[in-house]
């Protein structure tokens, strides 16, 4: 049984797979400052819930945006789980290659998104990952990451706009009933949610020109749900993709 852990910069998933099938996922707010103990008290109860144990893990693979956790987290893996963590980074052994500048800045959840696209999605690729940020990777024909497109997620661009105004409110993520807003808030929404749609649908047709061939498209992270239906384009939701990348690129370096 292995315990996968993605830490994310607002949001940290954990995933329980046994035979590389995820049986178990639960969502946490990531804590900068959370302690081993605390990782500990969050977990227990939800491996009591599942009729779980600490002592059935054979093994932990943790990918994470947030290097601040990453000591903390250590230890609680060495303390209550006696065994030391395997992390995602450009070092590990790799099922594609880097053709970035800088390949060890390349964030581990988009290594992990690249090892799913690679085992699982037809070539060329792109995934997309709506999360705090909302990223774009491309994965070739050949098994080569090619790197991708980085903006701010939209919950962050929400926030930006409420923060640096003095009128305009916070909104909730939901789409208005029309793109003329009628209010302020519809109007925000409006702006938000629909922009952000338009500015996918752009930024996957400006990519695929430039591949020069259609890709198969995932969608992943937290606000892939409310965006997938409002796409032209085709593409998938995967809910998953980055723990399951995670759990790939930990059996190919275990092997």
């Amino acid at each position: 049984m292995l315990l996968v852990i993605d830490i994310g910069n607002s949001q940290t998933s954990y995933g329980i797979f046994e035979r590389s099938k995820l049986k178990y996922h639960w969502r946490g707010e990531t804590q900068m400052a959370r302690t081993a103990d605390e990782y500990a008290a969050f977990l227990f109860p939800l491996f009591q819930q599942a009729k779980l144990s600490f002592s059935d893990l054979e093994g932990i693979a943790i990918c994470s945006v947030v290097p601040s956790c990453d000591f903390n987290l250590q230890k609680f893996c060495e303390l209550y789980l006696e065994k030391k963590p395997f992390f995602i980074s450009s070092k590990n052994r790799l099922s594609f290659s880097i053709q970035v500048d800088t390949p060890s800045t390349v964030g581990a959840d988009r290594l992990a998104n690249s090892a799913y696209a690679v085992a699982h999605l037809k070539l060329p690729a792109i995934v997309v990952d709506l999360g705090t940020a909302t990223t774009f990777d491309v994965i070739s024909e050949k098994n080569v990451y090619e790197g991708g497109i980085i903006l701010p997620g939209m919950a962050m661009g929400a926030e930006s706009l409420s923060r640096k105004t003095a009128l305009l409110p916070l909104i909730h993520m939901s789409f208005p009933d029309s793109v003329i807003g009628k209010n302020t808030v519809t109007c925000i929404q409006s702006g938000i949610l629909f922009g952000y749609c338009d500015a996918i649908e752009g930024l996957l047709s400006r990519l695929e020109k430039e591949i020069g061939k259609s890709c198969d498209i995932a969608l992943t992270g937290g606000m892939a749900p409310l965006i997938h239906k409002q796409l032209k384009t085709k593409t998938q939701i995967l809910p998953h993709l980055t723990l399951e990348g995670v759990e790939i690129l930990y059996q190919q370096n275990l092997r």
